[in-house]
């Protein structure tokens, strides 16, 4: 069952990725992306490593593997607790380009305040 979740995040990042690309007629987009297929990068925000084994041990390699499979580039870090993290984390991965945030937030202000940044700078949040 959690396998399937994480695939459909997965597949929903993608699919707004997808549709994040073909919003704009700028070919700046990165596609360095495992086949090359897709334009643009998922940002993925683990909350902890103490709360739940799982995102360590589980969400992140079905990501990854989520990811490779339909050719997405992206990035996944753990903000180890950190409010403060999360929101530094969200920082670069909106600066590096990503083009989808897929957060799973410490708390519901500081996922707040991640969506309300990602989207005023054209970034796409799924809520993990």
């Amino acid at each position: 069952m959690r396998k399937g979740i994480l695939c459909l995040t997965a597949l929903s990042a993608a699919a707004a990725l997808t549709l994040s690309a073909c919003g704009g007629d700028d070919d700046s987009g990165d596609s360095n992306s495992a086949s090359g297929s897709a334009k643009g990068k998922v940002g993925v925000i683990l909350p902890d490593t103490v709360s739940s084994t799982r995102y360590e041990s589980f969400d992140r390699p079905y990501l990854e593997q989520a990811f490779k499979a339909a050719g997405v580039q992206y990035d996944i870090q753990n903000a180890e607790g950190s409010t403060q993290r999360f929101q530094t984390i969200a920082d670069q991965m909106i600066t590096s380009g990503a083009t989808v945030l897929v957060v799973d937030g410490l708390d519901s202000n500081s996922a707040a305040a991640v969506q309300r940044k990602a989207q005023s700078q054209g970034v796409k949040t799924i809520d993990y």
